[in-house]
C-alpha cells in the first residue's frame, strides 16, 4: 500500500480543486488509508464509503466514546447551569435502535405533507429576497440571499416567527464556525467549544419556551408534532426536542446555504451549462444534483468501528474513527464517467451527497425544493452572473462552499 499525505488542502479554495486533486490521487493509490501515527482511517473510494454507511452494526454514528458529555465545569456555563449534551437525540449521532425510533418521531413531524404545504411559502420568501436586492450595483449573495432563505423557511416550518430568523443565522453561523480549525480526521471536531456554552443555553430557552407554549396551545407546525408525537408510549425528551430542533435549524441552515453558493461557482465555471439552464429552467433539479455530486457542502462523514473489520482489502480496528470523503466518493472514477466534467445532464447520478442507507438525510425533499426554487427564481430575475470579486471560501476541509459571494449587476 502507498503512503500518502494525511493532511488536506483547504476545502473550498480555487473551487475545491486543490482538494479534489489531493482526492484523486489517495483515490488512485489506496481507495482505503489506515494511518498507525493518528490511529484513524480514511476511505475515498464509491463502493467502499457505500458500504462503510449502509453497515452502522460495524460502523458507528455513536460518538459518545471519542466525545462524551462534559464532566466538571466544562459541563456547567458562567450560571451554574448544565450544558445541553448535543448528542443526546442527534439522528446523525445515534445508532439502531435508538436511531429508529427517533427517526420514527421525527418522521411524525417532518411530514411529506408539511414540506410540500411550504412550497407557496418559500416562493414568497425568496421573492421577497430578490425584491430587497433589486436595483442594487453590488450584492452579496451569501449575506442577503442564501443564509435568510433557509433560516427563514425553518422558522415558518417550526412555527417560531420568521422575525427572528436573524437571530438564527447568527447561532448558526457561530455554531458552524466553532470547529472550523479541526483537523479533518480529529475527534477533537466533535465537541462544543466551552466558549459556546452560554450561547447553546440561550439557544435551550428560546426554543423550549416555544415548545412549552406548543404543548398548552398546538398549531399546524412542525413543533407542534415534534412534542405530540409518540411511538410505543415513548415521546421525545426535552433535551431530545431541543437537540432535533437545533439539528434542522443549523443542519437545513448552512447546507442549502452551500448548496447555492455552490451552484453560482460551477455555473459561472461552465458558462454553456448556464446558458442551458436560461433556455430551459426545467433542467434545473437535474443540474442541482450534479452540484451536489461536484461539490457536496459536506465533503465528509464520519463513523466510529465497534469492531475490527476490514474494508476494501484493509484491515481497521475497532474503536477508531473513519473519514470517509464523500467529496471523492463521487468524483470516483470506477463509478461516474468522466466525474471531473460538471454534466447538469448526468443520468443517473447516484451521489452520497445526503449520505446513504438509515442515515440518509432527512431534510433532503425539503433542501431540494428550497434550491430549486431559489436557483430558478435567481436565474430568472439576474440578467448576468457576474462576480464583483473572487468569492471567499470557508477555510476549512470539513465544510465545501463561500461565506462571501458579491454579485454585480442589478437583480430584476
Amino acid at each position: 500500500m502507498t503512503e500518502t499525505v494525511t493532511s488536506p488542502p483547504l476545502g473550498s479554495e480555487d473551487g475545491g480543486r486543490p482538494l479534489r486533486e489531493w482526492l484523486a490521487r489517495n483515490r488512485r493509490e489506496n481507495r482505503v488509508l489506515w494511518d498507525d501515527s493518528t490511529r484513524a482511517c480514511q476511505v475515498f473510494g464509491f463502493a467502499e464509503t457505500q458500504q462503510m454507511l449502509r453497515d452502522p452494526q460495524t460502523f458507528s454514528s455513536d460518538f459518545g466514546r471519542l466525545a462524551p458529555a462534559p464532566q466538571g465545569e466544562a459541563a456547567t456555563a458562567a450560571d451554574g447551569r448544565p450544558v445541553p449534551n448535543l448528542l443526546e437525540g442527534h439522528l446523525s449521532v445515534t445508532d439502531p435502535p435508538r436511531h429508529s425510533k427517533l427517526r420514527k418521531l421525527v418522521s411524525q413531524a417532518l411530514t411529506p405533507r408539511a414540506v410540500l404545504g411550504l412550497e407557496s411559502k418559500i416562493t414568497e420568501i425568496t421573492s421577497g429576497l430578490l425584491d430587497a436586492m433589486a436595483g442594487q450595483d453590488e450584492v452579496d449573495m451569501v449575506d442577503g440571499f442564501f443564509n435568510p432563505l433557509p433560516v427563514t423557511v425553518i422558522a415558518e416550518l417550526l412555527g417560531v416567527p420568521a422575525s427572528d430568523h436573524a437571530m438564527f443565522r447568527s447561532w448558526a453561523d457561530d455554531l458552524v464556525s466553532a470547529n472550523h480549525d479541526a483537523d479533518a480526521v480529529d475527534a477533537e471536531r466533535l465537541r462544543v467549544p466551552e466558549r459556546m456554552n452560554a450561547l447553546l443555553l440561550q439557544m435551550q430557552d428560546y426554543i423550549l419556551d416555544h415548545a412549552a407554549h406548543r404543548r398548552r396551545a398546538p398549531a399546524d407546525d412542525v413543533l407542534s408534532r415534534l412534542v405530540a408525537a409518540e411511538v410505543d408510549g415513548e415521546r421525545l425528551s426535552e433535551s431530545e426536542v431541543f437537540t432535533i430542533t437545533l439539528m434542522m435549524l443549523l443542519a437545513g441552515h448552512i447546507s442549502t446555504t452551500l448548496l447555492l453558493g455552490n451552484s453560482l461557482v460551477r455555473l459561472d465555471d461552465n458558462p454553456a451549462a448556464l446558458a442551458a439552464l436560461r433556455k430551459d429552467p426545467a433542467g434545473v433539479p437535474g443540474a442541482l444534483e450534479e452540484v451536489l455530486r461536484f461539490s457536496p457542502p459536506a465533503p465528509l462523514a464520519y463513523r466510529l468501528t465497534t469492531r475490527d473489520t476490514t474494508l476494501g482489502g484493509v484491515d481497521i480496528p475497532a474503536d477508531v474513527m473513519v473519514a470517509s470523503w464523500v467529496l471523492s466518493a463521487n468524483h470516483d472514477e470506477r463509478q461516474f464517467p468522466d466525474p471531473e466534467t460538471f454534466d447538469i445532464t448526468r443520468s443517473p447520478n447516484p451521489h452520497l451527497s445526503f449520505g446513504h442507507g438509515i442515515h440518509f438525510c432527512i431534510g433532503a425533499p425539503l433542501g431540494r425544493m428550497e434550491a430549486r426554487i431559489a436557483l430558478t427564481m435567481l436565474l430568472e430575475r439576474c440578467g448576468e452572473l457576474r462576480f464583483a470579486e473572487p468569492p471567499v471560501p470557508y477555510t476549512s476541509p470539513t465544510v465545501l462552499g463561500f461565506k462571501r459571494m458579491v454579485l454585480s449587476g442589478p437583480v430584476a
